[in-house]
């Protein structure tokens, strides 16, 4: 069934991402200005945001020296530059030792026996 918010919601279906809301504060005239121009041009203000919002942090993440944007569905992701990377595969790598490992309750009962021996 149609709705007037129906590409909306559709998209909001297909999404897998989460989405976080975004409060915004502008001048009234401001406000004005950009909801004529885009009623005029038969678009949404949110979608005219997103855009906006996502050339933005493109723009910062090549600024920050990020090799490149999120992919989609991948919040919290993005395309690491080189030293992130050498730094995430120092991680991987010492993952793979087998290192023994204790329960902590384990290690801290053990850590009071010693004291004791003193």
């Amino acid at each position: 069934m149609a709705t007037p918010y129906g590409d909306e919601v559709e998209r909001r279906t297909v999404q897998a991402e989460p989405l976080k809301r975004l409060s915004l504060n502008l001048p009234e005239s401001l406000h004005t200005r950009f909801k004529t121009a885009c009623s005029a041009t038969n678009r949404k203000m949110t979608t005219e945001l997103q855009e906006l919002v996502k050339r933005r942090a493109e723009e910062l993440e090549r600024d920050a020296g990020l090799s490149g944007t999120m992919p989609p569905g991948a919040a919290g992701n993005p395309r690491l530059s080189e030293k992130a990377i050498r730094r995430l595969n120092a991680v991987e790598q010492a993952l793979t030792y087998n290192y023994p490992t204790a329960d902590i309750d384990v290690m801290l009962a053990d850590i009071e026996r010693g004291r004791d021996l003193r």
